[in-house]
């Protein structure tokens, strides 16, 4: 075994041994959170992963743990005032680097706050790991656009996702899309915007236009996208 390969797995086997100490230490102060988390979404996801191994496994629980955080306990606070949940996410990505979620949020949540090179760092790790994730090809565009100033690597980015990535439903796919376009427009690709516009509105019409509250035009076609 190589030392670098020996290295990353003392890594992990920390985690691990971290993540099986901070669920068994701090139990009693989850209940509530856990028993939110425990629907069955959460179940299924922890149940599969486990037959994937333990370190999946784990990472689905520490997960888990954190959705309802996310929209329970800290709902009066925006999503980049939350940093206390960053270790769980990279301690998350460590133990499953297959992991999307956990990629993104924590990547949007370092660059919003100002650590740019760190957030970028992490949304280039998502990609390399999960070369056919459409979100994670997305959200590395979107940091390199805003806070990278690096419209041109955006755009690979944005091509590769467009080329052939893997989406988990039409809506996610329009999300990113839209920021897609805005990406081509500021490239000046006039023929690849046109096209994103007309997958746009075709993404619409499978979505559908009765959207709720908080819903975006993206399409600009004066009625709400999803």
């Amino acid at each position: 075994m190589t030392m670098a390969a020996t290295s990353k797995l003392s890594r992990v086997t920390v985690v691990i041994a971290l993540a099986a100490l901070l669920l068994a230490g701090q139990f009693a102060a989850d209940r509530q959170a856990l028993a939110i988390a425990r629907d069955s979404a959460a179940l299924g996801r922890a149940g599969f992963a486990y037959l994937t191994g333990v370190r999946t496994f784990i990472a689905a629980v520490l997960w888990n743990r954190l959705d309802p955080i996310f929209h329970e306990y800290y709902e009066d606070l925006t999503l980049t005032e939350q940093t206390q949940m960053l270790p769980t996410m990279q301690a998350v990505i460590a133990l499953d680097p297959q992991f999307i979620d956990a990629y993104y949020v924590a990547a949007w949540m370092l660059a919003q706050r100002g650590y740019v090179e760190t957030g970028l760092d992490i949304a280039r790790q998502g990609v390399e790991n999960n070369p056919r994730s459409g979100i994670l090809r997305m959200n590395y565009a979107q940091l390199l656009y805003l806070f990278g100033s690096d419209t041109p690597a955006a755009v690979e980015q944005a091509d590769a996702a467009v080329a052939g990535a893997e989406w988990r439903d039409p809506i996610e796919q329009h999300d990113a899309y839209a920021i897609f376009r805005a990406i081509y427009r500021s490239a000046g690709m006039t023929e690849r915007e046109a096209f994103i516009l007309g997958e746009l509105v075709r993404l619409d019409e499978i979505i559908g236009d009765a959207l709720p509250e908080g819903a975006h035009d993206h399409d600009g076609d004066g009625v709400p996208d999803h």
